[in-house]
């Protein structure tokens, strides 16, 4: 990680609308701060343990003042990726959330992306780079995967691998870990993806409390069923959805 400061310093990319689930593992970031955990009502020693962040929310200058949420929660723009804030050595972490997989990026929006995944400080610090769900498309098209191990969305792990045959990817894991790179399949698997970080990054009692507070975290790296599996039962709701004909919506 880049050099410790008070604060953890945290980008949130978003250079394009993405799914409004993705981006709420960086609430997590946000539940280790002092000032929450004093609102919980926590115990004093446990609260003298937090760790206040800054968390800016990156974007575009072409994106405007507000990015676009699949919910229509449109949210914010703190900073644009040519503000000296958040240039590569003064963030620790990043957060990509996913957008649309078949968005394509140009060289300015990628190669931030990259000259992060990239940067080394004087004693090795590194800056983390998580993704969640096709937030692995923004990172692969970035070069950040290449040589490396990922995961992402499992339906979509066919086409990942021909668009990067140079990457490793990991069909049954939730999320894989390969040196400062951090990568989650679907979704909520962001979640447990930023949890397993937490434990690792900053094992002890704040971590494990914000974790259970926000009751992620159990559900363990390795996926329940088989791909095969999986695909079986998506070809089952294709199957029984064709049988059903227009939308007809009832309440129960």
């Amino acid at each position: 990680m880049a050099a410790p400061l008070k604060d953890l310093r945290i980008g949130l990319y978003i250079p394009k609308p993405v799914q409004l689930l993705d981006l709420s593992p960086i609430d997590l970031f946000a539940m280790l701060d002092p000032a929450y955990l004093s609102a919980c009502g926590l115990p004093a020693p446990l609260v003298a343990q937090g760790m206040p962040s800054t968390i800016h929310i990156i974007s575009v200058a072409e994106t405007g003042p507000y990015v676009d949420t699949t919910a229509k929660l449109n949210i914010r723009v703190t900073k644009t990726i040519s503000d000296p804030e958040v240039q590569p050595g003064n963030l620790d972490i990043i957060l990509v959330p996913g957008p649309d997989p078949n968005i394509k990026f140009d060289e300015k929006t990628l190669g931030f992306l990259k000259g992060h995944a990239d940067w080394r400080g004087k004693n090795g610090q590194s800056t983390d780079i998580l993704s969640v769900c096709t937030g692995c498309f923004v990172l692969g098209y970035a070069g950040v995967f290449k040589g490396k191990k990922a995961s992402g969305p499992r339906p979509l792990v066919p086409r990942l691998k021909k668009l990067f045959p140079e990457t490793t990817w990991v069909e049954d894991k939730r999320w894989a870990h390969d040196g400062n790179i951090w990568s989650s399949g679907g979704v909520t698997n962001g979640q447990e993806m930023v949890a397993a970080y937490l434990r690792e990054k900053f094992p002890g009692p704040v971590s494990n409390s914000v974790i259970a507070m926000a009751d992620v975290g159990t559900k363990g790296i390795d996926y329940e069923h088989h791909s095969m599996f999986e695909t079986a039962w998506w070809l089952w709701q294709i199957v029984k959805a064709s049988t059903m004909g227009k939308s007809k919506w009832k309440r129960t």
